[in-house]
């Protein structure tokens, strides 16, 4: 899997993918019905968040077919923290793409970002998504509520967080 900045010609396929309801009903951002013009606007946006340094969104490509996969982000909740989101088309599901590329953003927003922490939220029902925190080492931290402008409603969410490790002393 290949980790990459979202371009503008990835916008059909993300309004393809973003707009099945079996994808867009675990997220708090992604409005359905969703068509091309809203992925066109959405790439651009993620395009100007990404160089405004607070919130980053990488296209998550398959190595050996070279198609978009899914979308992971990792935003800036102040100095310290980051939170990762992320979705993966239904027929990408099931495949390791989420959980390869949560590992590579946590690294990064650890390395480079030097973030002291990581954390990440799911529907508590959303099985698979909490099996990819757990296995990026993000434990359960507590039940929480989000309003999600995308539904008009407040979602249940089960929230999940990674500390930087210590490092060793010499």
């Amino acid at each position: 899997m290949i980790l990459r900045p979202l371009e503008r010609t990835d916008a059909p396929k993300v309004a393809e993918l973003a707009g099945d309801w079996e994808v867009a009903r675990w997220t708090l951002d992604i409005p359905h019905p969703y068509d091309r013009n809203m992925a066109r606007d959405f790439v651009a946006w993620a395009q100007d968040e990404l160089s405004s340094q607070r919130r980053f969104f990488f296209a998550m490509v398959a190595r050996n077919s070279g198609e978009l996969v899914g979308i992971i982000s990792l935003t800036r909740n102040g100095t310290d923290e980051g939170e990762i989101g992320y979705w993966v088309g239904r027929p990408y599901q099931g495949k390791g793409y989420a959980r390869e590329a949560a590992a590579v953003v946590i690294a990064l927003a650890f390395e480079a970002l030097e973030l002291r922490r990581v954390v990440a939220a799911c529907r508590p029902d959303n099985e698979p998504s909490w099996w990819v925190m757990e296995h990026c080492g993000m434990a359960y931290v507590e039940a929480t509520q989000r309003w999600s402008a995308a539904r008009r409603e407040t979602f249940e969410l089960s929230l999940y967080a990674i500390d930087r490790p210590a490092t060793e002393a010499p």
